[in-house]
């Protein structure tokens, strides 16, 4: 099967379960769920096949291209949520950990996915 394709199944098959999972555990969220895990699930599938693009040309800049996609992420975060930077707290504690955690899994998942399909290479 094709790498681009098995990884879009894998991070959709893994967005729906956390978003049911989190949906479950968090019943009235401040920031959509469905939001979040739509632009996480796009984001992971966007870095790992940009990654995969970067490897195949210049295999040696794998790494700045990990970080610049990283950034990329992080910036389009703050544009789409830009509840995340208000100067008043409109956001508790919990609410921006419900946004943060989402956000860490996913990363903790294009790590792994990189690291399998180059210990695969």
């Amino acid at each position: 099967m094709n790498f681009y394709l098995k990884t879009f199944l894998l991070v959709l098959l893994l967005s729906l379960v956390a978003y049911g999972v989190h949906s479950w555990l968090i019943v009235d969220p401040a920031l959509s769920l469905e939001k979040t895990y739509i632009f996480l699930g796009v984001a992971t599938f966007i870095t790992v096949s940009g990654l995969k693009f970067t490897h195949n040309y210049v295999p040696d800049k794998l790494g700045f291209g990990f970080l610049a996609l990283v950034f990329v992420k992080c910036g389009a975060a703050l544009l789409i949520f830009p509840d995340l930077l208000n100067e008043d707290p409109a956001l508790t504690q919990a609410e921006m950990l419900g946004f943060l955690t989402p956000y860490f899994i996913f990363l903790f998942i294009e790590v792994t996915i990189v690291i399998k399909w180059l210990n695969d290479n």
